[in-house]
Order: C-alpha cells, then structure tokens, then sequence
C-alpha cells in the first residue's frame, strides 16, 4: 500500500462508498490529486474500507509501546523466580501476563542472572571412602619447547592489514621434560629430563621418585599414571609393582566413577 495522507484516505473511501467503483475512485482521484503514477489500487481501496470498519480509523495503528517497568513488577518477578529458581522465561510470562522480554528485564533489574548446572561423577558413600584411607600419588609428564614455540591456533597480531607476520622455528625444537607426582600429602617434583620418553628412562624416574617415599607413603599408597607406551610396557609395570604391588592404577585400571581430568591435570596444567 502506498504511502496516502489522511486527505486522501477520505476521499478514497468516501468516493468509493459513494460510487461503488473501484475504476470511478480511482479516475477521481487523479482528477482531484493529480497524480496519475499512484492511483489507489483495487487492494488498496479494498484495506482502507476494512481498517475503517474493523478500528474505526485511517490512521496507521502504532506497534505497542514497551511495557512499563514498575518496582511493584520488579519484586513480583525476583519472587517467583526465587521460590522456583529453574523457572523458564516462558512460563513466567504466563504465569504474570507479561511479555517474554519485560520478564527478562525485570530479571535483569532485579540482579537476577542465569547459570547454568556443572554435571560431576556421582560419588558413592564407597568411593569416598576408598579414596580417602590410603594414600593417592597421581602422576603426569610433559615436555615444553625451549625455542619460544608459538601456538597458531590462538597467537594473534591486531593491526589494520595483514602484517604477514612470521616466526621462525628449527625443524627440531629443543625441549626439555617435566615430570611430578602430587598426593594428598605433598608434591614430589618436577622432575626434569632431556631425552625422549623410552621406558629405560621412565624407569630413571620412578626411582628418583621412589627413593624420596618414606615408608608409609610406600606401603599404604595408590600409585596412578597414565597410559602412555613407556608407563605400561612390561618392563616399568615390573617395577611398578614391585613396590606398590595391586595397589596400580594404569591402564585400564580406573577406580569407577573417576573423573576426566586428574590432579596434575588440574593443578599444574597438563604439564
């Protein structure tokens, strides 16, 4: 529909409900406006004699306002959301009349905020308890670069052209490795060592750990790796047990319900 004054809407509708003529109106309206590249077309005349009977006006119907936001509607969200905290938007809005945005933002000015739930392992009374009474040495080994290594997937340059920016690396980057055991207890570590992982040298390791256990910790104690080919070939789970005996937790060993992510893991960053 074309973009007519109210003057013409009137005209429009009074010569058409005069006449009875869609062709009548719209030649009598060129001759009164003389605009003969707009004429009113057949829908249009049709819409304006329908929004005159349906709302009693030509006039263009304004989108509603926003709803007023009262502290009366402010307390009255902050309530229903504090006496069910995992209520929808949705259902508060029907609960309260109310649009779905003005729920939002009487949320908002009621510093109301959504989080979300954190989903762990369930533990059982069991679990707690055999987690506890012995001692738990979980370990982790890792290597850094020495060369200033650079990660592309999350180094970035701010500028208003491409910079091309370049870092150069040697094709063998010098690394050295790091190597700790954490329990309830106390750290033992890092451990450094330069070679590559090879089991002769995993084995270097855990004497070095071994020798630094008193006797409580080395008979009472859990020890817990990871599944790497040097931890689990035959010769280090010979030694391994040597000293911890069934008490292993390796590869396909897991005590049930244990989380993703170890201690290490957790507190030195996957070293």
């Amino acid at each position: 529909m074309n973009r007519y004054t109210l003057e013409q809407r009137v005209f429009i509708i009074r010569v058409y409900w005069k006449t009875d003529s869609i062709q009548t109106c719209r030649e009598q309206f060129v001759e009164r406006f003389g605009d003969n590249r707009h004429p009113p077309s057949k829908s249009t005349i049709w819409a304006l004699a329908k929004k005159l009977e349906t709302h009693g006006t030509l006039l263009d119907r304004h989108a509603r306002g926003r709803e007023q936001m009262t502290q009366e509607t402010i307390t009255n969200v902050k309530d229903r959301l504090l006496a069910s905290s995992s209520k929808s938007l949705r259902r508060l809005s029907q609960e309260t009349g109310m649009s779905k945005s003005c729920c939002q933002r009487a949320a908002k000015k009621a510093k109301l905020h959504t989080y979300r739930y954190t989903v762990v392992h369930e533990l059982k009374e069991t679990d707690k308890v055999k987690r506890i009474i012995r001692l738990f040495w979980t370990t982790l080994g890792s290597r850094f670069h020495l060369s200033g290594y650079i990660n592309n997937q999350n180094s970035r340059v701010w500028a208003s052209e491409n910079p091309h920016m370049i870092h150069e690396e040697p094709l063998c980057s010098a690394k050295i490795g790091v190597w700790c055991a954490i329990s309830r207890r106390r750290i033992i570590g890092p451990i450094f060592f330069n070679t590559t992982s090879a089991t002769n040298e995993y084995l270097e390791i855990f004497s070095t750990f071994v020798n630094q256990l008193d006797d409580q910790e080395l008979f009472m104690g859990y020890f817990q790796q990871d599944c790497a080919t040097c931890h689990t070939s035959n010769a280090s789970m010979a030694e391994i047990q040597s000293f911890f005996g069934d008490l292993v937790i390796s590869k396909g060993l897991w005590p049930p319900r244990s989380p993703d992510l170890t201690i290490p893991d957790f507190f030195c960053g996957d070293i």
